[in-house]
C-alpha cells in the first residue's frame, strides 16, 4: 500500500512540474538591454517588446543598414579605392590603406565581419563622395522602411548624440536586410580573406564576432542566419540577429545593454521563446475569393491581391481562425467600367475583434455599366438637378399636348 502512494505522489509530483516548465516556456525571457524587439519578419508584428520605440545609440548595428544601402546602390564586384579619410577613423578596422583597391565584396565582408569602420567609410565614400551624403541615404531609406526614430550621421555607428535608432527600427533595417541574398552569403561566413592588393602583398583577414553562427561558440544557435554585435564605451553593447526555424523567420535585437555573456543567451532565448509559442499563419492566398461585391445586379468576386500572413499564439490558432473577419471600404463601384484583375477595395483583416493588418481585393471578373446607367450617369453629370427636373417637365408636356391633339383631330 505504501508502496501504491508513493508512486502516486511521484507521479503527481512529476506532473505537476511538467505543468510548471510549460508554463515558464510561455513567458519570455528576461533582456537585460534598455531596449529590444522580437519581430516576425513576414508581418513586421512584434512579438515582444520592451522600450521599443526609445531612441538609443546602436553602435555597430548601424552597418547593417549600411550593408542594405550599399547592396542597392552597387555590386559586388564593383572596384572600390581607398581614399585618404577611411585609414584614419577611430574604432575598429582591418588595416585598409590609401591608394588600395578592392572590390565592394572584399569591403562589406570587412565592415560586417570584423565591423571594421575604415570599410563602412571607404564603401560609403565609394557611393556618395562622403560620409554626410551617405548618411543622408541611410536616413531616406530607414524613412522608407516605417523606422521612426531613427538618425544617422555616419556608416560605422561610431558614437554621437545625433546619431540613434530605436530596438523596433533597427528590427525594420535587418528584416530589409535578409531579403538579400548576397546579404545573408556573407553573413554565415566564419572568416573571409581580402586578397593582396595593388600596395600590400599580404592578404587582410575578417573573421565573423556573430557567435551565435560560429559552430564552435560555445553561443552557437543552429537557426542563426544573420546579426551583428555592436559597442562604444558610450552607447554600450548592442545586437541584433535573424533565425529560422520550420518557415518562420524571427528578428531579435537588444540596444544599449551588457556584454556578449548577456546577450547571446538573452538572443537566443528571445528566439526560441518566440518559436515555441508562436506560428506565422496564412489567412488569405494571392488569388483567393475573399468575399463578393453586389455591383446593381452583378455579383462580383472579391480576390486578395497577395498572400495575407498573420502571427497567433500557437494555443489560440484554432478559435481565431474561426473567427476571422474582413471589413472592406464602402465605395460605389456601379459607375465604373473595371477589368478582371483590377485593384478595386482596400480591406481591413480582424481576428478575435483584433485589427491583424490591411489586404487590398482585386476584381475576379471584367464588369461593364448598363447602358441605361450610362444615360443616366451622363445627363446627371453632364446637367445640374434642376436642369434635368426642368427637361423632364418640358418634354412630358410636349407629349401632353401631342396626344391632346391627335385626339382632337380623331373627333
Amino acid at each position: 500500500m505504501k508502496r501504491i502512494f508513493y508512486t502516486f505522489f511521484c507521479t503527481l509530483f512529476l506532473l505537476l512540474s511538467l505543468t510548471r516548465s510549460a508554463e515558464a516556456s510561455a513567458l519570455p525571457p528576461d533582456i537585460t538591454a534598455e531596449g529590444a524587439v522580437l519581430m516576425d519578419a513576414v508581418t513586421g508584428k512584434l512579438i515582444y517588446e520592451k522600450n521599443a520605440d526609445k531612441r538609443l545609440s546602436p553602435a555597430s548595428t548601424t552597418k547593417i543598414m549600411t550593408a542594405v544601402v550599399v547592396l542597392e546602390k552597387t555590386k559586388l564586384q564593383d572596384k572600390v579605392t581607398i581614399g585618404k579619410n577611411p585609414p584614419n577613423t577611430d574604432g575598429s578596422a582591418i588595416g585598409i590603406l590609401t591608394g588600395e583597391v578592392f572590390t565592394v565584396k572584399d569591403l562589406l565582408a570587412g565592415m560586417l565581419l570584423e565591423s571594421g569602420n575604415d570599410c563602412a567609410e571607404a564603401l560609403a565614400e565609394h557611393v556618395s563622395g562622403s560620409i554626410e551624403e551617405f548618411a543622408k541615404l541611410m536616413n531616406a531609406k530607414a524613412l522608407e522602411l516605417g523606422c521612426t526614430d531613427t538618425n544617422f550621421v555616419n556608416p560605422s555607428g561610431l558614437y554621437d548624440e545625433n546619431h540613434y535608432t530605436s530596438a523596433k527600427d533597427l528590427a525594420l533595417i535587418m528584416r530589409e536586410a535578409i531579403k538579400s541574398k548576397d546579404f545573408l552569403e556573407m553573413e554565415k561566413l566564419p572568416f573571409y580573406e581580402l586578397p593582396p592588393s595593388n600596395l600590400d602583398p599580404n592578404p587582410k583577414w575578417s573573421n565573423n564576432k556573430n557567435q551565435l553562427m560560429i559552430k564552435n561558440s560555445r553561443y552557437y544557435y543552429e537557426n542563426a542566419i544573420a546579426g551583428k554585435t555592436g559597442y562604444t564605451v558610450k552607447a554600450r553593447h548592442s545586437y541584433t540577429a535573424a533565425a529560422e526555424k520550420g518557415g518562420q523567420v524571427l528578428i531579435s535585437t537588444m540596444i544599449n545593454g551588457e556584454g556578449k555573456e548577456h546577450f547571446f543567451p538573452e538572443t537566443k532565448a528571445l528566439l526560441e521563446y518566440g518559436f515555441n509559442n508562436f506560428q506565422l499563419v496564412k489567412l488569405y492566398s494571392k488569388g483567393q475569393e475573399v468575399t463578393d461585391l453586389k455591383v446593381n445586379k452583378s455579383s462580383i468576386p472579391l480576390l486578395a491581391d497577395s498572400d495575407f500572413h498573420t502571427v497567433l499564439n500557437k494555443g489560440e490558432i484554432a478559435s481565431a481562425l474561426s473567427s476571422k473577419l474582413c471589413i472592406f471600404e464602402v465605395k460605389d463601384l456601379g459607375n465604373k467600367n473595371f477589368e478582371k484583375g483590377e485593384r478595386l477595395i482596400d480591406s481591413s483583416i480582424y481576428v478575435q475583434d483584433r485589427l491583424v493588418g490591411k489586404l487590398a481585393l482585386i476584381s475576379g471578373s471584367s464588369y461593364e455599366v448598363p447602358p441605361l446607367k450610362t444615360a443616366e450617369i451622363f445627363l446627371t453629370s453632364s446637367f445640374p438637378l434642376w436642369t434635368v427636373l426642368i427637361i423632364a417637365v418640358i418634354l412630358t408636356f410636349i407629349v401632353y399636348l401631342f396626344i391632346r391633339k391627335f385626339v382632337v383631330k380623331r373627333h
